[in-house]
């Protein structure tokens, strides 16, 4: 009979099939369903055929539907989750809900890179077909779907421009701009400045992940972008921010595990319930700041930018604060002004003189 196999400690959505072929060997394979009554006659079938000692199991067609609803409920605790909906509504919007996975070619996928470029960046269209690809080879590596990937190849280079950041002044400016009545955005924005945050972590951020004795922001896999845990280094501005927030939760709602959490009750909130974003407030924020192209993600550039002008502090350890995955993207912040190449230069300055050696 069809069984539901375990797989890192929760059991597979899919039905399993368990048989002996012709030559005695065990095979054991997913049915691709999670619908047992399917899985018993896929099951039946197989067996079947390999008494016969007839090649076993055309596995069934597998749709673009299927996949994307399968993947995004396996993966639904991902931090890129809503990216990855959105990703997924583009490709079934132009692929198809039912085509047959098995019928997607290479120059389909060309014709889909011509076709979103129309409209998009290709930082935008390589998050899409890096959702298809990644979603196929999960089918294969855990459900033994057996689906080629017509995505190999098919990423298109990026430019890296240099990050935009604040200056100090700016982000004084930015503060004051926050509007009184949204007095969380300015602990948000001086938290996101000093630690490097992303949004999502700070506005995740729960009391019991926040050590006073060491202090450290906790990170854990699940809360970071790229699924490795990390942890942050608290400043005495930073301690004094939480401190404050510490203080307002005591006072209006104690009980509230969030550090950001709304002091009043709204429409579709109730005290305490966790803030869930703040573009609106931001944008309003830079508009009275008078600042332009200024996102959120800008203060965590803004924080690795600072970080990268003090000689003090190297790139390894800008990588491992920001919790880039490689160097190659915390050297965006590795920059300095014209004035500090000039005063680079200049002790280089007659070096044969500190040498030792004669100069001519």
């Amino acid at each position: 009979m069809p069984y539901k196999r375990k797989q890192k400690g929760s059991k597979s959505r899919f039905w399993w099939a368990s048989f002996t072929d012709a030559n005695g060997k065990r095979i054991r394979v997913s049915t691709g369903t999670t619908q047992k009554r399917e899985a018993v006659a896929l099951e039946s079938k197989w067996k079947a055929e390999a008494f016969r000692g007839k090649a076993w199991g055309d596995q069934p067609s597998r749709s673009l539907g299927d996949l994307m609803l399968d993947y995004l409920t396996a993966t639904k605790a991902k931090t890129t989750a809503n990216r990855d909906a959105y990703s997924a509504q583009r490709l079934l919007g132009f692929f198809g809900q039912e085509r047959d996975l098995a019928t997607i070619q290479p120059s389909d996928v060309s014709r889909y890179r011509k076709h979103r470029l129309k409209s998009v960046s290709p930082g935008t269209y390589n998050k899409e077909i890096g959702l298809l690809s990644v979603a196929i080879n999960y089918a294969n590596s855990e459900w033994d779907w057996g689906l080629a990937n017509p995505c190999v190849g098919k990423r298109m280079p990026e430019p890296q421009g240099k990050a935009v950041y604040l200056t100090y002044e700016e982000a004084a400016k930015l503060i004051d701009a926050v509007d009184q009545k949204a007095p969380h955005l300015v602990d948000l924005v001086d938290l996101a400045v000093q630690t490097g945050c992303r949004k999502k972590e700070l506005l995740e951020l729960e009391w019991d992940r926040i050590d006073w004795q060491k202090n450290e922001i906790i990170l854990e896999a699940k809360h970071t972008k790229s699924a490795k845990p990390r942890k942050v280094p608290i400043n005495p501005s930073s301690r004094s921010v939480l401190i404050r927030r510490a203080s307002t939760r005591s006072e209006c709602c104690p009980s509230t595990p969030w550090v950001f959490f709304h002091i009043e009750k709204c429409r579709n909130t109730e005290v305490g319930d966790r803030i869930k974003d703040v573009k609106t407030a931001v944008r309003s924020a830079c508009k009275r700041a008078g600042l332009t192209g200024v996102t959120f993600r800008t203060l965590r550039h803004t924080c690795g930018s600072w970080l990268g002008q003090m000689s003090c502090v190297g790139a390894l350890t800008i990588r491992d604060l920001l919790g880039h995955s490689s160097v190659t993207m915390t050297d965006r912040y590795m920059h300095g002004d014209q004035a500090d190449l000039h005063d680079a230069v200049h002790k280089l300055d007659n070096f044969r003189a500190h040498s030792g050696h004669s100069v001519h």
